[in-house]
């Protein structure tokens, strides 16, 4: 088990930094020297600055130089400058300038109009070789000027033809291919085994298999045991990084603009170190004594107990800042475009330089306006009777505004006729049209609404005898007296029930019954008078709470009674008037306690009736 988990170990550690040094191996290296791909390029070993070019995207390597593939032109390694590739072409490292026939011109780059054959009018372009001769790529092949017939073995090294199964053309120069298809590559003008050497900038060492070497710059390492940072190679840690071409202890040390190694607890100001337990640096440039409770603003430092940084200035705590008018007190005081003004309630803020009390007015673009008789439309200000589409008037006597769709923005229609009222958003351009006699459908087409059979979620139905309820649909509903529970898709019928907010509910009303006492059975044989309990245990042992679950009391208790009070009609109406009695609590008896449980209204009543007592 021990082994096992150290290998665990092992394998997840080499795995979880694998990738930062495979990632810190391939740097751009040029020869020795790194190189910055966006300001620099590397031509054979050799670093060329771009920043002289106004184009850094039509640059080249010609041999050790660079050259602008907009007016110059590389031949087999010479340079030829003021060639153009649009009128001139190369034969071998000679230039010639192209045939112009008719204003196009012929060239191995440009293609031909020409084709082979008429009958069957394949588009096979010709290319040129030497000073005019034309040729089928397809079918010859150019060397030095001169055509050979098209072979897939054959190929041009520099100006020589050769076989590319028997011979390897490196940097310009033939070399014997040893053993056929065997992996055989080019480094610099000697060829080798790429399976079992390795090639760094043109620097060759044999018996250093790839899946074991890597390279950094032109030396070779282990990968797995070391470490390249640029084009120097030190041994791999878990702890180290790189920065630049040099190592660092990435638990006390950091890599500043990944240029410069630096103390964890330091930085640099204005290229001044120092020491962040004692210094902070503002805007980059000055230096100020650290605390705790100071902080930043702009070059300034201020201290965040009584200031605070509003827009690079340090203002009281509580206050921001003006551009114009500077430190003001936003209590008592508003900023409205560089402005101050002086609030007079909590509904005044600023439109534009101004304030206004949005209780009544409101702001539109910048301006202004009463909100009982005016709006605002997309910056413009008209009146409440006035229709806005579109961010634009609408003239409601000759146009109708079209609404917004999936599909379609807000736009203002012409009326087809004066009567016109509404817009169906076609595909092809809103149209107008009467809602009194038609109806834009699904598809966004205008239709007769007597044409129309009525629907419900698709399905067609007699509205004399169905009923539809929220796209759904119930089958001769109507002949049984049902109606619709709206907004549910329910159905009720009135005789029988209620329809409380889209319940159906049986009764006559949808408000709760009143939540009344009532005497259980078992308390019932033992009834109780309220005077009655009042002198025979309230003043003794009695007493009363408001009623919770009384249900688990009458279980506990040994004996339980119903409390009743009796009161008489208020309304005889000369008859005689007959009492009353109405169950007012529960008494239950426990050990040496008497408890009158009654519910919360009552409370105040029991109170008055035991005092009359």
């Amino acid at each position: 088990m021990f082994i096992l988990g150290l290998y665990e170990f092992i394998s997840a550690s080499y795995i979880s930094n694998f990738f930062i040094i495979l990632f810190l191996a391939f740097a751009l290296i040029c020869g020795n020297k790194e190189y910055d791909n966006s300001t620099e390029t590397c031509c054979n070993g050799t670093v060329t600055s771009k920043l002289n070019l106004d184009n850094l995207y039509s640059i080249a390597c010609c041999k050790d130089q660079t050259y602008d593939t907009r007016w110059e032109l590389c031949c087999d390694g010479v340079l030829h400058t003021d060639k153009s590739r649009d009128t001139h072409n190369c034969s071998g490292t000679n230039v010639y300038r192209l045939k112009q026939e008719n204003g196009n011109l012929f060239t191995n780059s440009h293609l031909d109009r020409t084709t082979v054959s008429d009958d069957t009018k394949a588009k096979r372009f010709l290319r040129v070789c030497g000073v005019a001769n034309k040729y089928d790529p397809k079918q010859n092949m150019c060397c030095n000027g001169t055509l050979y017939p098209f072979n897939v073995d054959i190929s041009c090294c520099d100006n020589a033809v050769y076989n590319k199964r028997t011979q390897l053309c490196c940097g310009g120069q033939l070399r014997p291919r040893s053993v056929l298809n065997e992996s055989v590559e080019c480094c610099g003008t000697s060829p080798y085994n790429s399976k079992e050497s390795l090639c760094c900038n043109g620097c060759l060492y044999e018996n250093k298999n790839p899946e074991k070497y890597h390279c950094c710059g032109s030396k070779p390492y282990t990968f797995y045991k070391d470490m390249c940072c640029k084009s120097e190679v030190y041994e791999w840690s878990d702890k180290s990084l790189c920065c630049g071409n040099r190592t660092y202890n990435r638990d006390l040390q950091y890599c500043f603009n990944k240029q410069e190694i630096l103390d964890i607890h330091e930085s640099k100001c204005n290229g001044v170190k120092y020491d962040t337990r004692e210094s902070v640096c503002c805007g980059d440039t000055t230096l100020h004594p650290y605390s705790n409770n100071q902080r930043c603003c702009g070059f300034e430092i201020f201290d965040r107990r009584s200031h605070d940084c509003v827009y690079h200035h340090i203002v009281t705590k509580g206050n921001s800042w003006c551009n114009t008018e500077g430190e003001y007190n936003t209590t008592t005081h508003a900023c409205c475009e560089g402005h101050r003004k002086e609030k007079t309630g909590k509904s005044w803020l600023c439109c534009g330089k101004d304030m206004i009390n949005y209780n009544v007015e409101d702001c539109c673009g910048g301006k202004s306006f009463n909100i009982r008789n005016h709006q605002c439309c997309s910056g413009q200000i008209l009146k409440m009777e006035d229709v806005c589409c579109s961010g634009q008037r609408l003239n409601q006597t000759t146009q109708v505004c079209c609404g917004k769709t999936l599909f379609r923005k807000q736009e203002i229609v012409q009326k087809s006729a004066s009567y016109h009222d509404k817009c169906c958003p076609t595909l092809g351009g809103g149209v107008s049209y009467d809602s009194v006699n038609f109806v834009c459908n699904y598809n966004d087409t205008v239709v007769n609404k007597s044409l129309l059979d009525p629907l419900c979620k698709g399905q067609r139905y007699d509205p004399k005898k169905d009923l539809c309820c929220n796209s759904k649909l119930f089958k001769n509903a109507l002949k049984d007296g049902w109606s619709c529970c709206h907004p549910s898709a329910s159905i009720y019928n009135s005789k029988k029930h209620v329809c409380c907010s889209g319940v159906r509910k049986k009764g006559k009303s949808c408000r709760k019954p009143r939540n009344r006492i009532r005497c259980p059975r078992r308390c019932k044989l033992k009834k109780l008078n309220l005077k009655r309990y009042c002198k025979r245990f309230l003043s003794n042992t009695g007493r009363f709470e408001v009623i919770r679950n009384i249900r688990r009391l009458i279980k506990r208790s040994k004996s339980c009674r119903c409390v009743y009070a009796e009161r008489q009609k208020k309304t005889c109406k000369g008859k005689q008037c007959v009492s009353i009695k109405k169950v007012i609590g529960i008494s239950v008896e426990e050990e040496n306690t008497t408890t009158l449980y009654i519910k919360r209204k009552k409370e105040n009543f029991v109170k008055r009736v035991c005092k009359q007592v």
